[in-house]
């Protein structure tokens, strides 16, 4: 960009000012006051000298001498008289000069004063005027450079343009001073941040050369301007049109003009930007040699000299970045330290220079990994930075500071100072800043955003802070906004989709990954064409690619993995060897066919991972040995041998994988955020190979390396859990207890964190997914160290982590308010927001309410709020009875039986084993997916049913019972002893309280658990420890009927569903039962909104409708009423009700008590969701029920509860109980009718 030269009027005064000022004297009849004619002509002879004299010297005297004395005339020519203006012109100019010389902004101060007299006096139809407006403009721009004051810069323009103004078309000055209006307009731009300001010049700078179109000064002016538009609007049309102006203003420039290496340098720049945009190596080459011409053209002593150094290092530069040569890399270094070392500290256009060699430094650190480079472009950028004035325009502050970011990133990176990354997000941020004064949005504005939100999701992956994570993603996002459809959209579309990435990978948030997509998309579909476009777009379309090979992983759609194959290997096949970036784009591409392997079987396929991944870990050593990411490529490297071995059993791939494990540990630094998952990768190859091979060696590996990984407190909590599982699971096989349960202990109380409050409920599904089964072995591993309270402490805090967070907000909050009742209702009024939030408002929500939970944990009395119940508070659940958790473990299968004093017994369950387990559930629910009809000739499903409960009986009921005592029949008049079934994993598919061998039902002793014991359900104790809770006392006063009040639900007719003959005869036998205590919503009237609505005020609910079991999604699990096509009544939304008074929910529906064939530690089925609503009593059923024996239990369970229209809590399982003796009794060859009933609670 052209530059504003310095105070041109100096030697105009010389020139002219005496003989002017003569001519303007002769003019006037009478002289001014006390002076005569004669004597004022020799005052201004004598003035003029003197200031001509200390022009040509640097005699302060003689300046100062010249001052006084025009400041004298100024004194005695009074306001109007011919001359005055030339006077005041001249003291202007003088003490501009003697402020240029001496730095007193006093004087710029008044010559400013000065020379705005001289406008004045000179009016508008003054011949000199144009070169007063000039001047001031000069002077102003002066003091701009010295305060940064952008109104001076305002007024400078607006004095240019006034200059331009007052000269007639044809007037010989007006091509200059066009010329000279496009240079300060571009200046003025770069300072507002005004794409209008170079509308503006181009105008001007076009308006000169028709004038005088062989002038090369306006040529190259207006060529800067052109060029500077292009930078900033993508424009390629300004950017040819600058081409043909630089090139014409070479061509008129005469072979030893001093300014022709300035026009040079002004068109190699413009040769350079055109090749990175349209990548035609001929303007290259082009702009090397403008660039060597432009710097042999000029001196050194020129001010311009740097200059033309730094733009041939940027061309050099390019030329490296073309075609790879490293000496073209090692050139554009040194050439652009000798920009650098040829201007004094104090130069004005430094900072550019310095801005530029920080630049190659970068490059060839990204390159060779030299710390001694990005060390020096710190320090270049630091020095840019702090060597601006508050003259330098915004947009190049802002630069310096966005790139010391960049600098530090990369330098942290590589050397692990967090301090550099608090510095580099601290410079972005002060970026942003400066372009927040700009008076309009700064064009680099989007840049700038992307750059700080890449500096902070990098701190995040140091420091795990998520507050830095989602900051990245609001600015990312705040980029893309900025950049519009500008050329900065296709880098900040594809940042954002990095960060989202990032995000999703920590969160599992579903709606990142899908967005971060479409910014993949957007960013492979708009980047701009040119050289760089195939380093780009190959950027992008890794970025893209591990997206959507995320979204399978996620999802399980293939139509993702194949375009993340196609984008991947685009990506990888674009970029040459030897690129820095190759070795990322080869792992990305093996990860994504690792997971193609995983999901089509394809051999093939996984052979390619583990050669890709190979040639990754070799193109990173190749660009540097101690690369930052080689760690990475190492770990994804064993990870592909892995999975070989897995499936074909070739030791040599486990030994490889081992290796490089072992290598990825190794090289990664201590407390990196990756170095849990190369540590916890290391612990599971291990594992494998001690499994297949018995080394103790391996077993020790595999133990140290779960318990480092799960001490990186940086790391994501899931991945700890899972290394912290992998130490217990370690410890467990070389059978040291003690250690296995440590390690399950920590996996427990991280457990909690895998899924935190703020994710929506889907991914919250998603991330605890692979843990299931935590507590079961966490469990097992206790039993064998002697530690059986802790047993069931670490059971219940390995499992059911959603119930037990929907829990903590249905705690009993009567102490808490007691106390202090502020933060009562503060976290009361917070669980209800939190239950309804929204994906955009829950993740602050929930974050507050975290802060809250540590408040009240700080209170005297409180420190064990919401924390994970002690045996001695699950014990209040067993009162009047037993609790038994059956534990089902690779590490043995016990079951604990707990009784209301907190005693715990162990009873071993030898062949209850996870794959007995698996099988007996995968046939019972093969017999279940055939309809079973009744009739005489009924198929043989049901005596593998019978089957099925004999076996239940064999393994663990039977030493179930015998251990407790329930050896028979109770006597009569005998209390039946009651036990509370909590299986746990594919378990509680299998109805626990139908086990027994039926045909002893009428023995002394029979051999079932019905004839025995009470049997009731919980998914964990702590739920049943809610259902049991105390219930508020009820005024039953005027009205007492109402409050014990029915809502029955009777759905005999479906939309898209099979009709319920029994529906409506259900809810008109409770009608006549309970009478006017009952509210009937049927058909229609059944709504979701309608349920709901009426729900809170009935104790008592009847469901009389079909029921769905989501087994891949069991939160969508639902009740179909009328509007389930659009409006279905799920899992998650009776789960957020707070019923705290609410008695007994009865689901007459199909399946309301059968958990997902996913997460069935979690215990998401519509029976639990009505005991977290509230009811104590749920009743139930595991699998469909045909329709007539369905009525006649549904009648006969309601006539024990409510025998006389009054209702008992305590009727309610023994009546279920009844009704389940009497189907058997009904129906004895058919235990999939009167099996499937169940209670749940109580």
């Amino acid at each position: 960009m052209a530059t504003i030269p310095a105070a041109r009027w100096a030697s105009w005064i010389r020139a002219r000012s005496g003989q002017w000022l003569r001519r303007r004297l002769a003019r006037r009849a009478s002289p001014p006051r006390h002076l005569r004619p004669a004597d004022l002509q020799a005052a201004l002879d004598q003035a003029a000298e003197l200031l001509s004299a200390a022009l040509h010297t640097a005699d302060t005297a003689t300046l100062d001498a010249a001052i006084d004395a025009f400041r004298q005339l100024a004194t005695v020519i009074t306001e109007g008289y011919p001359g005055r203006d030339v006077v005041l012109y001249n003291l202007g100019g003088a003490l501009g000069t003697r402020f240029r010389r001496g730095g007193d902004l006093a004087d710029l101060a008044k010559a400013i004063v000065m020379i705005k007299g001289a406008v004045v006096e000179a009016g508008d139809d003054h011949a000199a005027r144009h070169r007063y407006l000039t001047g001031l403009g000069v002077a102003l721009r002066d003091r701009f450079e010295q305060t940064g004051d952008l109104a001076d810069w305002d007024e400078a323009v607006e004095a240019d343009r006034w200059a331009v103004a007052s000269l007639p078309a044809d007037h010989p000055d007006r091509p200059g001073r066009l010329s000279s209006l496009c240079g300060a307009l571009q200046v003025w731009s770069a300072a507002r941040g005004d794409v209008a300001g170079l509308d503006e010049a181009v105008v001007a700078g076009r308006a000169s050369v028709d004038l005088r179109p062989d002038d090369p000064g306006a040529l190259s002016n207006l060529c800067g301007a052109l060029q500077y538009r292009f930078e900033l609007t993508g424009n390629r049309a300004d950017l040819d049109a600058a081409i043909i102006a630089g090139r014409s203003a070479v061509a008129h420039a005469p072979a030893d003009a001093t300014d022709r290496g300035t026009y040079l340098a002004n068109l190699g720049n413009s040769l350079r930007n055109r090749f990175e945009v349209a990548g035609d190596l001929a303007d290259l080459e082009a702009a090397v040699r403008a660039g060597r011409a432009s710097a042999a053209a000029l001196p050194a002593s020129h001010e311009d000299h740097g200059a033309c150094l730094s733009n041939l290092g940027l061309a050099v530069l390019a030329r490296f970045d073309h075609a790879g040569e490293r000496s073209d890399l090692d050139e554009a270094v040194e050439i652009c330290r000798a920009a650098v070392d040829v201007v004094a500290p104090d130069f004005p256009g430094r900072g550019h220079y310095l801005f530029n060699l920080a630049t190659t430094l970068q490059t060839r650190f990204e390159l060779v990994g030299d710390m001694a480079d990005v060390d020096e472009a710190v320090r270049a950028l630091r020095m840019a930075t702090a060597g601006a004035s508050a003259s330098t325009d915004l947009g190049s502050r802002a630069r310096y500071l966005s790139n010391l970011g960049a600098a530090l990133e990369a330098r942290c990176a590589r050397a692990g100072g967090l301090a550099d990354l608090n510095e580099a997000a601290d410079a972005g941020r002060r970026a942003l800043d400066l372009l927040a004064t700009a008076t309009v949005d700064h064009p680099d504005r989007a840049m700038h955003l992307s750059n700080l939100g890449l500096t902070l999701e990098r701190r995040f992956d140091r420091t795990g802070d998520l507050a830095d994570l989602d900051e990245a993603v609001t600015v990312g996002r705040a980029a893309v906004a900025a950049a519009g459809d500008g050329h900065h959209r296709a880098g900040t579309s594809g940042n954002l989709c990095g960060t989202l990435h990032a995000r999703f990978a920590r969160l599992g948030v579903l709606a990142d990954l899908d967005e971060a997509i479409i910014a993949g998309r957007v960013a492979v579909a708009v980047v701009p064409d040119g050289y760089a476009r195939h380093t780009r777009q190959a950027r992008y379309l890794s970025n893209l690619g591990t997206a959507l090979e995320s979204r399978t992983e996620r999802t399980g759609d293939l139509a993702n993995l194949d375009e993340a194959l196609t984008v991947l290997r685009a990506a990888a096949s674009s970029t040459p060897a030897g690129h820095p970036d190759r070795a990322k784009y080869l792992s990305n591409l093996g990860l994504a066919l690792q997971v193609s392997c995983e999901r089509t079987g394809s051999l093939a396929d996984l052979d390619e991972a583990v050669d890709v991944a190979r040639g990754a870990v070799a193109a990173v050593i190749d660009v540097a040995a101690d690369h930052p990411d080689r760690a990475m490529y190492l770990s994804n490297l064993g990870l592909a041998l892995q999975i070989r071995f897995d499936l074909v059993k070739r030791p040599a791939d486990l030994d490889e994988a081992i290796a490089a494990s072992r290598d990825a540990v190794a090289a990664v630094p201590d407390g990196h955020p990756d170095q849990a998952m190369y540590l916890s990768n290391l612990g599971l190859a291990s594992q494998v190979r001690y499994e297949h091979c018995g080394n103790t060696a391996d077993l020790t590996t595999a133990e140290r390396a779960g318990r480092q990984a799960a001490a990186v407190a940086v790391a994501s909590p899931r991945t700890r859990t899972e290394a912290a599982r992998g130490w217990g699971r370690a410890s467990a096989l070389g059978e040291r207890w003690g250690a296995a349960v440590a390690g399950y202990t920590v996996a427990s109380e991280l457990l909690g964190q895998v899924a935190p409050r703020r994710l929506a409920r889907s991914d919250q599904e998603h991330l605890l997914d692979t843990l299931g089964e935590l507590g079961s072995e966490a469990a097992a591993c206790c039993v064998h160290a002697g530690q059986l309270q802790r047993a069931v402490e670490l059971f219940e805090q390995g499992r059911g982590v959603l119930l037990g967070q929907a829990l903590d907000t249905r705690t009993d909050l009567t102490a808490l308010a007691e106390q202090h009742p502020g933060l009562a209702e503060r976290f009361a009024a917070l669980r209800e927001d939190l239950d309804f939030a929204d994906r955009t408002r829950r993740p602050q929500l929930a974050d507050t309410f975290e802060q809250l939970i540590t408040q009240v944990r700080a209170l005297p009395g409180f420190d064990r709020f919401l924390r994970p119940p002690q045996l001695r508070e699950l014990a209040e659940a067993a009162a009047d009875g037993m609790v038994v958790i059956v534990v089902v473990s690779r590490f043995g299968s016990q079951a604990l039986i707990i009784d209301a004093a907190g005693a715990v017994e162990a009873v071993s369950l030898g062949e209850l084993t996870p794959e007995a387990v698996e099988q007996r559930v995968n046939e019972f629910l093969a017999v279940l997916d055939d309809e079973i009809p009744l009739g005489d000739d009924w198929p043989s499903a049901e005596a593998q049913v019978n089957a099925m409960l004999a076996w239940l009986w064999d393994v663990l009921a039977e030493p179930v019972l015998e251990r407790i005592g329930a050896t028979g029949r109770p006597a009569d008049g005998t209390p039946w002893p009651r036990l509370w079934w909590c299986p746990s994993g594919l378990l509680s598919f299998l109805p626990l309280h139908a086990a027994g061998r039926h045909e002893t039902r009428d023995e002394p002793v029979p051999a079932t658990v019905m004839d025995r014991v009470y049997s009731s359900y919980t998914p964990t104790v702590r739920a049943l420890t809610h259902s049991r809770r105390r219930r508020p006392v009820r005024d039953l006063g005027e009205g007492s009927a109402r409050s014990e009040s029915m809502l029955a639900v009777s759905m005999p007719f479906t939309p898209g569903a099979a009709d319920l003959r029994s529906a409506r005869a259900e809810t008109d036998r409770l009608a006549n039962q309970l009478s006017d205590r009952v509210q009937v919503l049927t058909g229609p009237a059944a709504t979701r909104q309608a349920v709901l609505a009426a729900l809170p005020a009935a104790r008592w609910v009847h469901f009389a409708c079909h029921g769905y079991s989501d087994a891949t999604d069991p939160s969508a699990s639902r009740l179909l009423l009328h509007d389930h096509e659009t409006e279905p009544l799920r899992v998650v939304d009776l789960a957020r009700l707070r019923l705290d008074d609410a008695e007994l929910a009865v689901l007459s529906a199909c399946s309301t008590a059968r958990p997902g064939q996913r997460l069935t530690d979690e215990a998401i089925h519509l029976a639990a969701a009505c005991q977290l609503a509230g009811y104590r009593h749920v009743v139930a059923t595991l699998w469909p029920v045909p329709d007539r024996p369905a009525r006649r239990a549904v009648a006969a369970f309601y006539d024990r509860v409510f025998p006389d229209g009054g209702y008992s809590t305590d009727r309610v399982q023994p009546a279920l109980h009844a009704t389940t003796v009497a189907l058997r009794a009904r129906y004895p060859a058919y235990p999939s009718v009167w099996a499937a009933f169940v209670h749940v609670g109580g």
